[in-house]
């Protein structure tokens, strides 16, 4: 099987080196100052303050720890297997420092570290670090929320005629446009949205702007997967989609809306949504990260504006009390592993992901973890870097990544790369966050 070398923290000129060098300690830094400021809000509990005084004293040592690219150290001590497989990790791979590591592994390596400091203290185990950062990216986007319900209001709620009476290229268009929204979510520009009405859709009179606004996708199948959607679903009538979640708040926010169109659109009868067991990677959606969302929606304090925003929270736990939406986690989603490693640490969970008519994997860490982080030729074939869960893996593997990292695939030609390297220069049409991936693989 086809492999790629990973990238490491100190490989010259990549983000992993710039990662590493700066972005880890500012983040611990954060956390330090959301702490301070947890604690100082502590009047009376004395043991709960000196327990958060310890903490803060950890992650100082942490934080010198990276800017002196330190070794990598043991957890100790390993009490149970979510980090006995960092350790082996750590042993198998030698001298790992800060600065000279394999990227994936010491991302994860760092904030499995800070989760350690705070799950084994006596105040704090379930204290969210991130949670002020990630309800601020919510509030701060009261505008795209209010654009967006009023999209699925438009488009889903209030369309004069079903959407699941659509004829077959207005349906595709309207897919277009709704997986464009979940694409580009996390960035919260909604530029590319093209405020069509679904009449408007239904006359393909916004078929050139919708195909407009996925000009900075670098790779596309977006097509591929609505004719997968279109080929059939099971022969019991159940038909699952999976989701795996990136961050929390507006993110999160567009995920769920996807999730309402899907199944409101009867592209499938069920949604799971696959959600971090802890904090982790600062903004990654827990589950209580969706509960708080939902009562952020519903608050008159957090958005004034409720015209569509009652009905659409109400809808969304109308679909959890009917159970065909649900929120699952599983400790793998935790480990440094890659998703190529599932069939030998989770292969229960790769079983359940068989079963699963298409599985969505939102965002750069899970695209990352999709394609093993490796440096392939950026015209390899998506199905190819995904090893294990590819090619007859029997997994139906939909990425939708916002390009954040060092690597990616699937540009169809050399050519189209050399196009890219020109006008984003620097590799930032892999870097920036400005272009996109929209990959499939049929998993045969």
């Amino acid at each position: 099987m086809p492999t790629a070398r990973p990238v490491w923290t100190s490989d010259e000129g990549t983000m992993a080196q710039e990662t590493a060098k700066s972005r880890w300690p500012k983040i611990v830094s954060g956390i330090i100052d959301d702490l301070e400021v947890e604690i100082d809000a502590l009047r009376i509990c004395l043991p709960q303050r000196a327990e958060g005084r310890a903490i803060v004293h950890h992650l100082h040592t942490l934080r010198e720890e990276i800017k002196s690219d330190a070794a990598l150290r043991p957890f100790e001590p390993a009490t149970n297997p979510g980090i006995t497989g960092y350790n082996k990790q750590l042993a198998e791979g030698g001298d790992f420092s800060w600065r000279k590591s394999p990227w994936l592994f010491a991302e994860c390596y760092l904030y499995r570290y800070v989760q350690e400091i705070f799950s084994r203290s006596q105040h704090w185990q379930g204290y969210d670090v991130f949670k002020r950062q990630k309800d601020s990216t919510l509030i701060k986007s009261q505008n795209a929320v209010k654009q967006t319900a009023d999209w699925l209001t438009r488009m889903v709620m209030d369309a004069v005629k079903p959407i699941k009476e659509l004829d077959t290229e207005a349906a595709r268009l309207l897919f277009i446009e709704a997986t464009a929204l979940a694409l580009w979510g996390n960035a919260t520009d909604l530029s590319l949205l093209t405020n069509l009405s679904l009449e408007d859709i239904q006359k393909l009179q916004g078929q050139k702007n919708i195909e407009e606004s996925q000009r900075n996708i670098v790779a596309n199948d977006t097509d591929l997967v609505w004719q997968y959607l279109q080929s059939g679903k099971p022969s019991n009538g159940d038909c699952r989609i999976d989701i795996i979640l990136d961050n929390a708040g507006f993110e999160l926010y567009t995920d769920l809306l996807y999730a309402s169109y899907l199944l409101e659109s009867g592209l499938t009868t069920s949604v799971v949504l696959h959600a971090k067991c802890f904090p982790w990677f600062v903004s990654d959606a827990t589950p209580e990260d969706i509960e708080s969302l939902l009562k952020h929606l519903e608050s008159n304090n957090a958005f004034s504006d409720h015209e569509h925003l009652d009905r659409l929270t109400a809808s969304f736990r109308q679909y959890v009390k009917l159970g065909i939406l649900e929120v699952k986690t599983h400790p793998f989603w935790t480990t440094a592993h890659s998703f190529h490693k599932l069939p030998e640490y989770a292969p229960e969970l790769l079983e359940d992901l068989r079963q699963s008519h298409l599985t969505i994997w939102k965002g750069d860490l899970n695209y990352r973890k999709l394609t093993d982080d490796g440096l392939w030729p950026h015209t390899t074939q998506f199905k190819t870097a995904l090893g294990n869960i590819g090619k007859g893996s029997g997994v139906k593997v939909l990425s939708l990544r916002t390009n954040k990292s060092d690597n990616c695939v699937g540009v169809k030609t050399e050519a189209r790369v050399k196009e890219l390297d020109k006008e984003a220069p620097g590799k930032a049409w892999v870097r920036s966050g400005s272009y996109a991936v929209v990959s499939f693989s049929d998993g045969e």
